[in-house]
């Protein structure tokens, strides 16, 4: 019996000279729009194990599966080790806080629309959900954990709230959620946050026409006090000035990102010229300056888009309503290529500051290329989209203290050649 027992397990089993491999100290859980990383070391409580037993056989084991057998039952050496698995109820509890587990019970969003004067108004702002079977998910996470996998993909399914629409929009198409963008202006200056308000606010209630071509430039319109913006630091040539609109690019960016996450033709995109930490995951940024630089894309729909903007503490989220297309968006980045280290950082005289105190007008930057990879699937074909960010390196800009003024310096290639509504932070 013993002999018969031990040749099933090697049929059954696979021979390893290491049959456990170093479990990763995070992994990434990729969705359909959304990457979430379960960190090991951030959530210890992630973790628990389990006993694996092998046979010891020469300098080789071979794994048993999942019982418990005696020393004096088997006729080789028997290995108990513990293998890394996640814990259920942890994991539960991490994706319920993330959002992940959204209930969509909750009262949907509604959209009216007064006839006499054409404004429309929102009441509520919508959920997403991802639904997906929890136990394989659990199953995904273990293999990755014990084969060393960094990267997951979650077969998850995404759903929206409910949405109360006008009848007058409904006849234009706005009948549900198409698509939904994000980010977040953490650490932003009081006036850049109102400078993001007011743009947001601006393109709150905007309609696009079926094959229209949206100009954020031109919905954004003229940058003023009138408007409800104030003047924060932007970059003109070698020089960081105040200028009226500082942090506009948060607005442009976090649209851009609902119609990259919805499927739309994207006519004009341009990343910053270096990264800004306000836009992470890098390389899905749009760099706007009006009169120079403009974020367009395409309605390629036969209804109506409705853009909803608002903000939520430091998030700032773009949510596109119109009628869902049969379309499945997957999105795959950052790939990172391209590192160029931070170069040496650039001094300039000033008699502003006591002799020897420095102040960092901007930290520097490495450089680098950022690529996305946007995959839309429909009517069982794929068609593969390629969008890259090329970031310069960034020297940190110093301003030290001096008595009196050297004999003066040009700086050649510190800043980019056009304006931007950013400095780097």
């Amino acid at each position: 019996m013993r002999i018969f027992f031990l040749g099933f397990l090697i049929l059954c089993s696979c021979w390893s000279t290491n049959v456990l491999a170093k479990s990763p100290q995070k992994i990434r859980l990729l969705f359909e729009d959304r990457a979430f990383d379960l960190n090991f070391r951030l959530y210890p409580n992630l973790l628990t194990t389990k006993p694996v037993q092998h046979l010891v056989l020469g300098s080789r084991t071979l794994s048993l599966p999942s019982l418990v057998l005696e020393k004096d039952t088997v006729l080789f050496p028997l290995k108990t080790t513990f293998q890394p698995v996640v814990s259920e109820i942890e994991l539960k509890t991490l994706l319920e806080d993330a959002g992940f587990l959204k209930d969509l019970d909750a009262n949907p969003v509604e959209i009216n629309f007064d006839t006499k004067t054409d404004n429309i108004t929102f009441l509520g702002h919508p959920a997403v959900e991802y639904k997906f079977d929890f136990s394989v998910l659990v199953h995904l996470v273990n293999n990755a954990l014990q084969n060393g996998i960094k990267n997951v993909r979650v077969p998850a399914q995404k759903q929206y709230s409910q949405v109360v629409v006008h009848p007058d929009l409904q006849e234009k198409g706005i009948k549900e959620v198409v698509s939904i963008g994000e980010s977040n202006f953490r650490g932003s200056s009081w006036a850049r946050r109102k400078n993001i308000v007011a743009a947001a606010k601006i393109m709150n209630g905007t309609l696009i026409k079926p094959g229209e071509i949206f100009s954020f430039n031109k919905t954004l319109g003229s940058v003023d006090e009138t408007n409800g913006f104030v003047p924060e630091l932007v970059i003109k040539g070698n020089e960081t000035v105040p200028e009226l609109g500082g942090g506009v690019c948060q607005v442009s960016t976090t649209l851009f990102r609902s119609v990259f996450y919805g499927g739309f033709p994207v006519i004009r995109r341009r990343s910053h010229s270096y990264s800004v930490p306000y836009y992470r995951p890098v390389g899905l940024d749009a760099a706007i300056y009006l009169g120079q630089l403009d974020f367009r894309f395409r309605n390629d729909t036969k209804n109506h888009l409705l853009i909803q903007a608002f903000v939520e503490g430091n998030n700032l989220n773009f949510v596109l309503y119109g009628t869902a297309q049969n379309r499945q968006v997957l999105a795959e980045g950052p790939f990172i290529s391209e590192w160029k280290p931070e170069p040496k950082s650039k001094y300039f005289e000033t008699m502003d500051l006591p002799v020897g105190e420095k102040i960092i007008d901007a930290p520097g930057h490495p450089g680098f290329t950022a690529k996305w990879r946007r995959i839309i699937q429909r009517n069982g074909k794929k068609v593969k989209e390629l969008f890259e960010s090329k970031y310069r390196p960034w020297p940190a800009k110093v301003r030290i203290g001096v008595s009196q003024l050297s004999e003066p310096t040009k700086a050649k290639n510190l800043l980019p050649e056009q304006p931007l509504y950013e400095v780097p932070q």
